[in-house]
């Protein structure tokens, strides 16, 4: 398959999940109240932006002006190992989040895939990989009030 079309496909299947998104947002609710923004506000926003930035690409893909011509292959030889290192991972993260919830899972995958992927050295990847769900923690659940998902061991770990 040449990049063209890998983008283009790529770029509509993510356009078609921004379109599910921002249609569930507008049946929750879009608006500013007195207490803040009702909770499809910012979901709604970043899937504005999702389907934005997927029409842009689409529209490179279709002149050629991106960064890859359109007459490359999209995965050489060889090519698969870098994909499979970023999807299998994501995918396990996506998994573990149902046993110990969000914040535990993005701790464990963003610390691994910049040790390993990265090539990073233990400290940056534990600090970053600590740091960024705690902060992600911090805002949606103290500050926004918004529970994320926290799995079936997930609210013991956030416990202690």
């Amino acid at each position: 398959m040449l990049t063209k079309k890998a983008d283009i496909i790529t770029a509509l299947i993510l356009m078609l999940f921004g379109v599910i998104v921002a249609a569930d947002c507008l049946r929750i609710g879009v608006g500013w109240e007195a207490e803040g923004p009702k909770g499809g506000f910012f979901p709604f926003v970043m899937a504005v932006l999702v389907i934005g930035g997927t029409g842009m690409v689409i529209r490179q893909a279709i002149k050629g002006t991106g960064s890859v011509k359109g007459d490359k292959p999209f995965v050489g030889l060889g090519g698969m190992k870098p994909i499979l290192i970023v999807f299998i991972p994501a995918c396990l993260m996506i998994l573990f989040i149902e046993v110990v919830g969000l914040y535990v899972s993005a701790m464990f995958y963003l610390v691994g895939y910049i040790k390993w992927a990265g090539d990073h050295s233990w400290r940056t990847s534990l600090l970053v990989g600590i740091l960024v769900p705690l902060v992600s923690y911090i805002v949606f659940e103290k500050f926004f009030l918004i529970p994320m998902p926290m799995g079936l061991f997930g609210a013991q770990i956030l416990r202690f």
